[in-house]
């Protein structure tokens, strides 16, 4: 099962980034995503229900995920199907002072032989790592605020 991790630095409060973060239909802004949908309202907590169509390394796929895990200002977890292939994902978010740390794991079940389950990993790790770099940028005063 390929399982990889990504982790950013950003240089806001914890509070304001997991605000955001935690606004799935925020996802169009810094990760590749094309429609996102949440079946349960907002906000999310356990339960909630997320539909989207990603776009990952040239491929387009669908995305349906439900939140299994939320704790304010510390953790999202989703569990669900990707392109068919059945994951879970954690975001894990760490105060640092005036700064949050994003840790983002990823555990993806594939059927594929293990040398391809490698280049598997490789290529969702640095798509989704380049989307963590969004996020930052996007966060740290580098693009538009104005959903914050």
């Amino acid at each position: 099962m390929p399982s990889f991790e990504n982790q950013v630095l950003i240089d806001r409060s914890v509070f304001d980034v997991f605000k955001y973060v935690g606004d799935f239909a925020n996802d169009s802004n810094w990760r590749n995503v094309e429609r996102i949908g949440i079946t349960s309202g907002d906000p999310i907590r356990p339960g909630s229900m997320v539909a989207m169509t990603r776009r990952v390394a040239g491929f387009k796929g669908f995305v349906n995920a439900d939140v299994v895990e939320y704790e304010r200002n510390k953790k999202i977890e989703l569990k669900g199907s990707f392109w068919g292939f059945p994951f879970t994902q954690t975001l894990l978010f760490e105060n640092r002072s005036q700064q949050t740390n994003i840790k983002e794991t990823i555990e993806i079940s594939t059927r594929w032989m293990i040398w391809f389950n490698v280049f598997f990993s490789i290529t969702l790790r640095g798509a989704f790592g380049k989307e963590l770099q969004n996020l930052k940028q996007l966060l740290d005063g580098h693009g538009d605020r104005k959903k914050l």
